[in-house]
């Protein structure tokens, strides 16, 4: 089962990375999608989702302030299930606004980014 998470997981992230993006990053919040959409338990994609990440941007130290802050936020959803303070559902519930949040700001820096190119 391992083996078939970590297959997917290289095979999600290649194919994310074979994107092109104008920003030539991808977004914190893509690679915590890549590993929801894998079906985890929440707890599994959280984790995923930040190993996947740091992958991506501690090597060439690109991680962005705002994804930091986005990776401590479901850090401490993971934590709030552990400590039985949320279940998983209303963590994932959480998770899913949040992410969705995530996107709709990046979408709006980068329209403008365009916009300011022209």
């Amino acid at each position: 089962m391992k083996i078939i998470l970590i297959i997917l997981s290289i095979s999600i992230l290649s194919a994310c990375a074979s994107q092109e993006l104008k920003s030539k990053t991808l977004p914190t919040y893509e690679h915590y999608r890549a590993c929801d959409l894998m079906s985890l338990d929440f707890i599994s994609s959280m984790q995923c989702g930040k190993t996947t990440r740091n992958s991506y941007c501690l090597p060439d130290n690109k991680c962005s302030k705002k994804g930091n802050k986005l990776v401590a936020y479901y850090d401490g959803l993971v934590e709030s299930v552990q400590k039985k303070k949320l279940t998983e559902l209303e963590a994932r519930k959480l998770f899913l606004k949040r992410n969705k949040e995530a996107e709709i700001e990046y979408t709006k820096v980068m329209f403008k980014a365009a916009i300011d190119e022209k």
